[in-house]
Parts: structure tokens; C-alpha cells; sequence
């Protein structure tokens, strides 16, 4: 069965609750005048990168227990639902490929502006990609964090078969959901 972008938005809901920060982090790949399988490379290359970034960051925000979520990652791993954008060919030259991120589970004492440092350090210095990065608690959000989700499938609603192609939409390689969550209310 073919799911479409409003499942994808629906299963995210479930963990809704778990959700406490949003980040969009651009990469240098642009996918003007490429061929799909020009896109298709820098995009698994973009995820590879996201996917080191995201253990750097992990491991960073546990100050003297940087083994917690590789050990225990239900536990302590942070909740991380992960789209990709722009992964179509496209005639302008300011498109970048890049991720919307729903990050929870985090350590209570973190910041938005100390989430935004560990996750800039792991993304551009660490993984090397663009210092292109916005980073927003969910809760000061402009819009209705429900607006958040739907964004963050929205080229998946232009074109269904993007949200389960293989290479779509849906970074489920970056995707993680914790069913033990240490930092929940």
C-alpha cells in the first residue's frame, strides 16, 4: 500500500507530545539544472551527512555521558522525525537541498540557543555542511505547531509518490522514535 503525505503527517502526531524543537538545516547540494540521478546522489550523500551529524549531536548534549544514547538510545537518543527537501530537478540557482527536523527527548536543561550550538557544531563543523540552519522551539513557533508537520511534508502533497518513493521525502534512515523516552513530562 502507498501511504500519502497526510499518514506520514498523522503518524507523526503520535508523538506530537514529544516534540519540543524544530530545526531546518540547509546543505552546499544544489539541485538546479541536475539530472534525477545527479539529485538522487547528493541526496543520499545530504543524508549520510545528516545521519553523522545527528550521532555527533546526540553524543554532545550528554556533558560526561556522551555513550548514553548509543547504549541506551530509547532512553536518552533524541526523538528525531526527519524530511528532505528539493530533491527535484529545478531551474533556480538559490535552492538547496535541505531537512526539516522534529527534535524531542532532549535534556531538560538545554536551551533552544544551546540545542541551536550542538546541532550547528555537529552540522557544519563535524558533518561540513552549510551554517544555514534555523532552530525554533516548538512553543514559539509563529504558526500552530500542527503547521510545522504539514510543512515539513508539503512537497510530498504536491506529489504523492514522494513520500514513500525510496528516495523521497521522508528521511526514514534519520528518523528515530524512542518508545522509552527519559526526557518526557
Amino acid at each position: 500500500m502507498n501511504y500519502k503525505a497526510y499518514d506520514v503527517e498523522n503518524y507523526l502526531k503520535q508523538y506530537e507530545h514529544l516534540v519540543t524543537h524544530v530545526i531546518v538545516a540547509h546543505t552546499h547540494f544544489r539541485p538546479y539544472n541536475c539530472t534525477k540521478q545527479k539529485i538522487e546522489l547528493m541526496q543520499n550523500e545530504a543524508k549520510k551527512n545528516m545521519q553523522y551529524a545527528l550521532n555527533c549531536f546526540a553524543s554532545s548534549i550528554h556533558k560526561n555521558h556522551t555513550n548514553l544514547p548509543k547504549r541506551k538510545p530509547h532512553q536518552y537518543r533524541p526523538l528525531t522525525f526527519t524530511t528532505i527537501e528539493n530533491i527535484k530537478p529545478t531551474t533556480d540557482k538559490a535552492q538547496t537541498i535541505h531537512f526539516n527536523i522534529c527534535l524531542g527527548n532532549l535534556p531538560k536543561n538545554l536551551s533552544t540557543t544551546l540545542i541551536d550550538i550542538h546541532f550547528r557544531y555537529a552540522w557544519v563543523v563535524k558533518a561540513k555542511q552549510k551554517n544555514d540552519i534555523f532552530t525554533e522551539s516548538i512553543r514559539d513557533y509563529p504558526s500552530n505547531p500542527q503547521k510545522f508537520f504539514s510543512y515539513i511534508v508539503k512537497d510530498s502533497n504536491k506529489n504523492n509518490k514522494l513520500i514513500w518513493e525510496t528516495n523521497g521525502t521522508w528521511d526514514v534512515m534519520n528518523t528515530w522514535l524512542p518508545n522509552n523516552a527519559m526526557y518526557t513530562d
